[in-house]
């Protein structure tokens, strides 16, 4: 059981300017004079690092937004930790999501003792604390026990609101990132636009606004990108998962967390086309269920409400797959924004394009279902 963490301070704000370029890690001469001071320089126990040979650096693949790498101290007699994550932005990122927000979402969690400590940071980038893990990959999150495991991991996550409730007239993530993406889209090029039919975007947003709207889903901590890269299994022999990359975390629809999560079923980030998704992937309703009485069922949750303890795992499938669509079109416009800034090896136009059509192909029927469920429920009150 760890302590709660607050960032390490830079010294004199002198590496707060310092700006790591991925592409040189590589590079003995670059590691010496820029990665090792760093680091000598802000992360307490590594003072002892002085040439490139005392250190191994491994690039994490299947990270979409930062540049990842762990880092190996191959000292001897070294004092702890002997290895962390260093994240690197992406270039564009910062125009996608808040990085004070983010740096205040880590402090928080450090409070509560979820996710990797924060260690220290710089002008592009910072330093994590490496849990000795495996990643899931997207076989696992299909194993029944696995998808069980991940549903107590977001309620745990998601009751965070109850010890820091949101400020009054918080908007949730969704709706902003949407009304600030949607917006950059004007960047690509008009034949593209024409193509996409960004003309009839804007009035599909509002309309699945209000359609979501009459959901009543609440607000709660969402991780907002539960993909299977951002979950790890702990190699301490507890089995315990544990969820990490919070770049995208805040409050958000509860909803909107679930039906991403089933989202991401769709999707092998490892695989030879990483950017198609495989609809037949997206989990069945028993494997929905099977999720979902783990979130509701959850029985180290003490703060359940009682509004909470009147849903059924059958009455949340709506909420799910109604914000699926959210999903859709959030991390459609990501993809396309990011084909414009990205230096990753990703087809993200590809990727964003998916997403938006997989919103397009869908919504009519959610939306009827939604019609649906409260016409009935207005016949059996009347009734």
């Amino acid at each position: 059981m760890r302590v709660p963490c607050i960032p390490q301070q830079l010294p004199n704000g002198k590496f707060n300017d310092v700006i790591l370029d991925s592409s040189k890690l590589g590079q003995k001469k670059y590691i010496h004079g820029t990665l090792i001071p760093l680091m000598r320089n802000t992360l307490s126990g590594w003072e002892d690092i002085t040439k490139e040979s005392h250190i191994d650096i491994e690039r994490v693949s299947g990270a979409l937004t930062n540049f990842v790498f762990f880092i190996t101290k191959k000292l001897q007699n070294s004092q702890n930790p002997q290895k962390v994550v260093l994240r690197i932005y992406g270039n564009g990122a910062d125009q996608l999501f808040d990085r004070e927000k983010e740096l205040r979402c880590l402090e928080m969690l450090s409070i509560v003792k979820i996710g990797p400590q924060l260690l220290s940071t710089f002008s592009n980038g910072r330093f994590e604390q490496f849990l000795e893990s495996t990643t899931l990959n997207y076989h696992e999150i299909h194993i029944p026990e696995v998808s069980r495991q991940i549903a107590y991991r977001l309620r745990s996550l998601h009751n965070i609101v109850t010890i820091f409730p949101p400020k009054k007239g918080t908007i949730p993530e969704v709706w902003v990132n949407i009304d600030k993406w949607s917006p950059l889209l004007r960047k690509i090029s008009y034949e593209q636009q024409i193509k996409l039919k960004l003309e009839d975007l804007d009035n599909e947003i509002r309309e699945l606004k209000s359609m979501l709207s009459k959901l009543d889903s609440p607000i709660v901590f969402a991780h907002n990108d539960t993909q299977y890269g951002n979950i790890l299994r702990l190699d301490d022999g507890s089995n315990q998962l544990v969820v990490v990359d919070f770049e995208y975390a805040g409050y958000n629809y509860r909803g909107f967390d679930l039906g991403n999560h089933f989202c991401e079923w769709m999707f092998n980030y490892h695989g030879t086309d990483p950017h198609v998704s495989h609809i037949s992937w997206y989990p069945t309703e028993e494997q929905q269920i099977n999720f979902l009485k783990a979130y509701l069922d959850d029985n180290n949750d003490n703060d359940n409400d009682n509004k909470d303890q009147e849903i059924t795992p059958r009455k949340l499938l709506l909420e799910c797959n109604a914000f699926a669509l959210a999903s859709h079109v959030m991390w459609g416009l990501w993809g396309i924004i990011q084909s414009l800034e990205s230096d990753i090896d990703f087809d993200y136009l590809a990727y964003g394009v998916g997403r938006l059509q997989m919103f397009r192909d869908s919504k009519d029927n959610i939306y009827d279902l939604i019609n649906n469920h409260f016409q009935t429920s207005t016949s059996l009150i009347d009734s």
